[in-house]
């Protein structure tokens, strides 16, 4: 049994899967913080499904990019459970699990993230019979510029992920760029746990003391602390932000 936490936007998710099926999922795109809901989600879910801390062989966590808090908050989370339970940690990007919401199209998925100021993370995936393959990296690019690019290409393309609110504006009218319907476009804990099938069956897992985040680009609180201090060597070295970790105890 594998938990997996995704927290990486406003959206929080969590479920527990086994070798061969969804046992439960909670995913809810409004209320409180993460910091007030992912524990108490983690536990009702448990409780629901009848799974005891002791039952889980793994933890599978969104490692970035997103919401530099949510981020933070949820692998923190994950991070402190691992160690506490002694399983081993697992870390998929957000990209990847987004991409998984699309099941076998033939079209190129688009995964867009909202990175603000009119830019979003985007990748590129492709279904190569029922494997799903990254065919470009994760990048930063103003959205415009994206859709620019690929109606230039001329080729089917459906997006998903909340970078659409960027996105949609601009391809309106157009048939080969498609929006994916609001249930398939936010992320899942669920498709995470799909993403970490081959990383949890080669033994990919991490270590809880010195997973970190995956960013892309550096959060804004690490920008003005360098143009504060860029006069200051010795207060460059130092880091402006701080990891949030809540524990959970064990069964």
């Amino acid at each position: 049994m594998w938990l997996g936490i995704e927290t990486s936007s406003v959206v929080s998710s969590v479920a527990v899967m086994n070798e061969s099926q969804l046992i439960g999922e909670i995913t809810i795109q409004a209320g409180l913080t993460h910091s007030e809901q992912l524990v108490p989600h983690i536990q009702t879910l448990l409780e629901m499904t009848n799974i005891k801390h002791s039952d889980l062989k793994g933890i599978v966590v969104v490692s970035g990019p997103g919401s530099f808090t949510g981020l933070r908050i949820g692998m923190g989370t994950a991070k402190a459970m691992a160690y506490a339970l002694r399983i081993p940690l697992y870390g998929v990007m957000t990209m990847d699990g987004l991409a998984r919401n699309i099941p076998y199209t033939t079209d190129m998925i688009c995964t867009v993230i909202d990175a603000q100021k009119k830019h979003v993370y985007a990748a590129f995936y492709t279904y190569e019979g029922s494997k799903l393959t990254m065919i470009e990296e994760p990048f930063v690019v103003e959205a415009a510029s994206l859709v620019n690019r690929l109606q230039s290409q001329q080729k089917r393309v459906v997006f998903v992920g909340d970078g659409i609110k960027r996105i949609a504006p601009l391809v309106e009218g157009d048939r080969n760029l498609i929006i994916s319907d609001p249930i398939y476009r936010i992320p899942r804990a669920s498709s995470l746990l799909l993403s970490a099938r081959t990383m949890i069956a080669d033994g990919q897992s991490s270590d809880p003391m010195t997973m970190v985040p995956h960013y892309i680009r550096r959060s804004e609180a690490e920008v003005l602390w360098d143009e504060k201090h860029k006069d200051n060597p010795l207060r460059l070295k130092e880091e402006p932000t701080v990891t949030v970790i809540e524990a959970a105890g064990e069964e």
